[in-house]
């Protein structure tokens, strides 16, 4: 029993060890999801969204270019995962607000945080 202990808490502690150098970094990408809700006769299950992740690891942010650029992969992201909701299911209704829309202000959110930071960090 003590050695699986053992185990366990070597195993946590390698896998810390590992990660620790990206703790204090900021991600380089973000997730725009499309929402679609649909009505299911399983509990629990309301609805079926599809993600995307979005890198900008080559973008400087803290640039009113780089900003800009990952605007226009967000909005490329969500048209192109709202269309594939769309030809999923062509008969549902779209949400309120719009698929699109939707996803890109949820995406944004994340995205105006890492501009910030890429701001704040340049700042002297």
């Amino acid at each position: 029993m003590r050695v699986g202990t053992l185990h366990i808490a070597l195993a946590t502690v390698g896998c810390l060890a590992v990660s620790w150098p990206c703790m204090g970094q900021t991600p380089s990408e973000l997730v725009v999801e499309a929402p679609h809700v649909i009505s299911t006769k399983i509990k629990g299950h309301s609805g079926i969204s599809i993600v995307s992740k979005v890198s900008f690891a080559d973008l400087n942010l803290a640039t009113n270019s780089g900003a800009v650029e990952l605007q226009k992969r967000i909005k490329a992201s969500a048209t192109q995962i709202c269309g594939q909701l769309k030809k999923l299911y062509p008969d549902s209704a779209d949400t309120d607000p719009p698929c699109v829309e939707a996803a890109i202000q949820n995406a944004m959110k994340e995205a105006n945080k890492a501009i910030a930071a890429a701001e704040k960090e340049k700042k002297p």
